[in-house]
């Protein structure tokens, strides 16, 4: 009686179980393709980032060069102005004191 139920299991059970494995090695291999085409999909984000970070770092070495140069430029003009400055300066106050001397002589030579 045992092995009438046995038997009967295991004839029963013993294709529902190969379906299942069946089943299971089908499942496992669309997973893998899955994983697969996901890996590839994964590679093609991560060389596009590589590539935009290329293209980023290019145009900040491109906007820092442009900053030095608009620094160089603009320092070189401060220092033509400033000198420019002390140009003026220095002959408004030789003016100033040309007229301060005068006007003394003059209120000198009015008080006598």
């Amino acid at each position: 009686m045992i092995e009438d139920i046995k038997e009967l299991l295991q004839s029963f059970l013993a294709p529902q179980l190969e379906g299942i494995r069946g089943d299971i090695r089908a499942f496992d291999a669309k997973l893998d393709a899955l994983d697969a085409k996901l890996d590839f999909k994964m590679e093609t984000v991560n060389a596009r980032f590589d590539a935009l970070d290329v293209k980023v770092e290019s145009y900040r070495r491109e906007l820092l060069a442009e900053i030095h140069r608009v620094e160089h430029t603009l320092s070189t003009d401060f220092v033509r102005l400033e000198q420019k400055m002390d140009l003026s300066l220095g002959a408004m106050t030789e003016k100033m004191d040309l007229f301060r001397r005068e006007m003394l002589a003059e209120i000198k030579a009015a008080s006598k």
